[in-house]
């Protein structure tokens, strides 16, 4: 069964590069903080999120999650990376995912902005390989959307620069 996925920076093209390599096993609501165009959010695929920088920020995007029956939520901006990371014990109390790292885990990796396309994904959960890679294959526990280093034993998150 496919679950519902917020990808935030929805207006943007690697929104939906990691949306296609969800397909098979994710049903993905745009957010974001953008101007969306009124007949993409009458479609139902894009909804309209708050800055990352707005004091409100974590809630609503918790309340989107909460009204959608989102079970996760890929943060895909450079400044919701570290919300989202410090929030992931609210979201979680609600039955919410955050795909990235816990923020501890997080200044310590390797960030990637604005990925080339052709740069390869792969997407983990829990650090469980989603998509990307050989699915089911654990990586620690390492949440996002990531690319490996040449020699495939370092892990670099990948994310839009704003």
């Amino acid at each position: 069964m496919k679950h519902n996925v917020l990808i935030t920076q929805g207006m943007r093209p690697f929104a939906h590069r990691v949306a296609k390599k969800l397909s098979a096993v994710c049903i993905p609501l745009f957010g974001s903080a953008e101007e969306i165009p009124y007949v993409l959010i009458n479609g139902g695929n894009f909804t309209t999120i708050p800055p990352a920088n707005a004091p409100a920020f974590i809630h609503e995007v918790l309340k989107i999650c909460l009204d959608r029956e989102i079970s996760a939520v890929i943060p895909l901006g450079a400044q919701e990376l570290y919300p989202m990371a410090e929030a992931r014990q609210l979201f979680s109390e609600y039955g919410v995912d955050i795909w990235v790292p816990p923020a501890t885990v997080l200044a310590g990796l390797p960030v990637f902005e604005n990925p080339s396309r052709e740069l390869p994904l792969t997407i983990l959960s829990g650090g469980r390989v989603i998509a990307g890679g050989n699915v089911g294959q654990q990586f620690e526990s390492l949440s996002g959307v990531f690319t490996s280093s040449d020699s495939g034993e370092e892990w670099a998150l990948c994310c839009i620069a704003d």
